[in-house]
């Protein structure tokens, strides 16, 4: 359930990605030129990072590794290129939470899968755009359904 306290708190995380050129750190609304130059030496246009850590923004410590090989392993099947990603709140108040970074997938097919593992919302955005935080149940698209093989292999 969307509240303006979570809407703070996703607001107050810098959401890093590591990939093989460096890590970069991410943040609703705020560009990264870095991060869009090594999106277009990827030819990469969308990305999203994506968790299954604390579903409907509950704390769940004990269960979130087991999501989150559940996760893993579900995008595998998907076929989906993914590399490692954590959220950092910046109050300290949550544990790090690892995630993945999605490239070449775009908001569409991010959301069925997010809500899938009962995820509020994730943070996506398209080469030379500032992330955005996506609802789930809010998205500006809206969801396509069935979920898709994009990405990169």
């Amino acid at each position: 359930m969307r509240t303006q306290a979570l809407e703070k708190a996703f607001r107050a995380t810098t959401y890093q990605v590591e990939t093989p050129e460096g890590i970069f750190s991410l943040r609703i609304g705020i560009s990264n030129p870095a991060f869009d130059d090594f999106l277009r030496r990827k030819a990469v246009h969308t990305w999203a990072v994506i968790t299954a850590c604390n579903p409907g923004g509950v704390r769940h410590d004990q269960k979130n590794a087991q999501r989150q090989m559940q996760l893993r392993d579900r995008l595998q099947a998907l076929g989906w290129f993914s590399l490692p990603a954590s959220t950092l709140a910046d109050d300290g108040q949550w544990p790090a939470e690892p995630g993945f970074l999605l490239l070449q997938i775009g908001e569409e097919e991010v959301s069925p899968l997010a809500a899938e593992f009962s995820q509020l919302a994730f943070v996506c955005g398209d080469r030379g755009t500032a992330p955005r935080l996506v609802w789930i149940g809010e998205e500006a698209h809206g969801a396509g359904g069935a979920i898709g093989q994009p990405g990169l292999r």
